[in-house]
């Protein structure tokens, strides 16, 4: 009797696809609605996009202002694009219905974000096997170190969300062969791809997850997974040539040259030399691009750098130098183990002092920087392990091993090429990098159990996680 009580009780839950994403729902609520409101101050970054509606909030590096105001001087063509123009566009839709005073609330910025990640939750609860499983991706992709993004007009913010989308919608193509979820797994490949330039990277890689996957992404139709793959490439191409304006990337070789590359060298002459500049560029070491006085914003003098060097040439002096590549590299790592920005989380009207950050929510990601804040070889070693070991037990299993391979790669590739060519807040440049191999941990987490289960078949059978709960017809709706 008392067993039938139990089921007729849990037949009355909300499926667990609800209860996973209200209760995400509820995470980010807390974090970014209630008062003191969180988010990550605006470097100077926000205006690429927002210039051309003129929005802006007066405050940056250690406020987040919530409160943005539309005027002239803040109006400009900043030559930048960007998919995370599909979300800031419905804001100012939404705000300008709500908004009584005539001020942006960045609240509601927030609020389309965190719409896209549950929407994420929601399409990816019915793909899990245990209530355990739902409470660890709570833990990993809720944690202030993403979701704090999302009260900002930073570019990370898609990257970070179409990259989710994507991996959502690979593992529900992968699982239920669906036209739909391919479709959609398309689309937000070219939406990550050309969320940022710097992310642009993944593009190759999708590629070739979409022509190895091609058996279910596309019912083996080499013509479609060939057709779709290209677009992908294309898609990488445009970013990079016409979602910047020219000439932007200068800016970032300029920083990697004189703050990060020869401070550090022992001959900064030959360095310079092997990069193609000269001695009368030496009083520029230990300045960033947009340090007072550098003149990157003359036309001559920016002709002449860039006719000068480039990113080609400096990968070029770490192929030939290993030792500095790897100073390099470790530099960026010790930074980026800090996991948070080193920008401020509070508006100035808050009563919190200039650059306070924001302390909840933050359990794995917290113990994360106690592990490798400023132990980038650390970091780096845990990283490469886990990206060998997770397709490794693919491969023991026979599930989906390119998937997994492709995945480390990915992540690998973003991880190294974003530490070596983005020296300035490092924890922002390696978001999806972090995201990634937060998606290999939890695919390990997932897998160590059955290791002692080699060579289990594939199995398109409807997934577990609802039918422990509500029996096989709730599970039925649950995969839809």
């Amino acid at each position: 009797m008392l067993q039938s009580v139990l089921t007729r009780y849990l037949h009355r839950l909300p499926a667990p696809r609800w209860l996973m994403t209200g209760a995400a729902a509820l995470v980010l609520f807390w974090q970014l609605m209630l008062p003191p409101v969180p988010g990550v101050a605006d470097n100077g970054d926000f205006g690429k996009l927002l210039g051309r509606y003129g929005l802006g909030s007066g405050k940056t590096f250690v406020y987040a202002d919530t409160k943005f105001f539309f005027g002239d001087e803040n109006r400009y063509r900043s030559g930048f694009s960007s998919s995370e123009l599909l979300s800031i566009v419905p804001a100012l839709a939404i705000n300008k219905v709500l908004s009584r005073d005539g001020f942006f609330d960045l609240r509601i910025m927030g609020a389309v974000h965190a719409s896209l990640f549950l929407l994420a939750v929601f399409l990816f609860a019915p793909l899990l096997d245990s209530a355990a499983a739902g409470l660890l991706v709570i833990l990993l992709f809720c944690d202030f170190m993403y979701a704090g993004f999302f009260n900002s007009f930073y570019m990370d913010a898609s990257s970070y969300l179409f990259t989710l989308l994507s991996a959502v919608f690979y593992l529900r193509a992968m699982r239920w062969r669906r036209t739909a979820d391919a479709l959609a797994l398309w689309i937000g490949m070219i939406l990550t791809i050309v969320s940022k330039s710097q992310y642009a990277m993944v593009g190759p890689w999708f590629a070739v997850l979409f022509w190895t996957g091609r058996e279910f992404l596309a019912g083996g139709r080499k013509a479609i997974a060939a057709t779709a793959s290209l677009t992908l490439v294309v898609a990488t191409c445009v970013s990079y040539r016409y979602l910047t304006p020219e000439g932007y990337s200068d800016n970032a070789a300029f920083t990697v040259i004189f703050s990060q590359i020869l401070p550090a060298s022992e001959d900064s002459d030959r360095a310079l030399a092997e990069l193609g500049l000269d001695g009368a560029y030496r009083q520029w070491i230990g300045l960033q691009a947009y340090s007072p006085g550098v003149p990157l914003d003359n036309p001559a003098f920016h002709q002449d750098f860039r006719r000068r060097t480039s990113f080609l040439k400096i990968a070029q002096f770490y192929l030939r130098h290993p030792a500095d590549a790897w100073r390099a590299l470790r530099t960026s790592l010790d930074e980026a183990g800090s996991f948070q920005s080193p920008l401020g989380n509070f508006d100035s009207r808050s009563g919190k002092p200039p650059a306070a950050k924001y302390e909840s929510f933050q359990l794995v990601s917290g113990w994360k920087r106690r592990i490798f804040y400023h132990h980038g070889a650390r970091l780096l070693a845990f990283f490469f392990g886990l990206a060998l070991l997770v397709p490794a037990l693919l491969f023991w299993h026979r599930r989906a091993v390119w998937g997994g391979a492709v995945l480390s790669a990915m992540a690998l590739s973003t991880l190294i090429v974003s530490a070596l060519a983005d020296v300035y807040d490092q924890f922002r440049h390696q978001l999806v990098a972090f995201a990634l191999f937060d998606m290999l941990l939890l695919t390990l987490v997932w897998l160590v159990p059955q290791a002692r289960s080699p060579c289990l078949p594939t199995s398109s059978a409807r997934p577990r996680f609802p039918t422990r709960w509500h029996g096989p017809d709730r599970a039925r709706r649950d995969s839809d």
